[in-house]
């Protein structure tokens, strides 16, 4: 007879709580605001580019997003519409950081 090592109880138990667990917390925004490439931060602390609407600044994040990335750099300084899921991230300089994940970018 074999006996389970808590080894094998652990990874069972870990993979019946991912499994039970359908979906995780988010927010999804859209923004239409003006668009900032090349943004620079003490300590790097920026993704390098941000959108500004009704005075609030969010920093945007193309993760490995090359063709998103290149769209943003064409409309630097313009009015857009981006869509994405927004978090908070804390930072050194910069406590409290806001950024969109960005899932579409397009002239407004």
């Amino acid at each position: 007879m074999l006996r389970p090592t808590v080894f094998g109880l652990l990874i069972f138990t870990m993979q019946s709580v991912m499994a039970a667990d359908p979906a995780e917390e988010s927010i999804t925004v859209t923004v239409v605001g003006t668009l900032r490439t090349g943004v620079i931060a003490i300590g790097g602390e920026t993704t390098g580019t941000t959108i500004k609407a009704n005075g609030i600044t969010w920093e945007l994040e193309f993760g490995k997003n090359a063709e998103l990335r290149a769209v943003a750099e064409k409309v630097d300084g313009k009015l857009v519409t981006v869509s994405g899921k927004l978090e908070r991230r804390q930072g050194v300089e910069t406590k409290e950081r806001w950024i969109v994940t960005v899932t579409s970018l397009k002239g407004a």
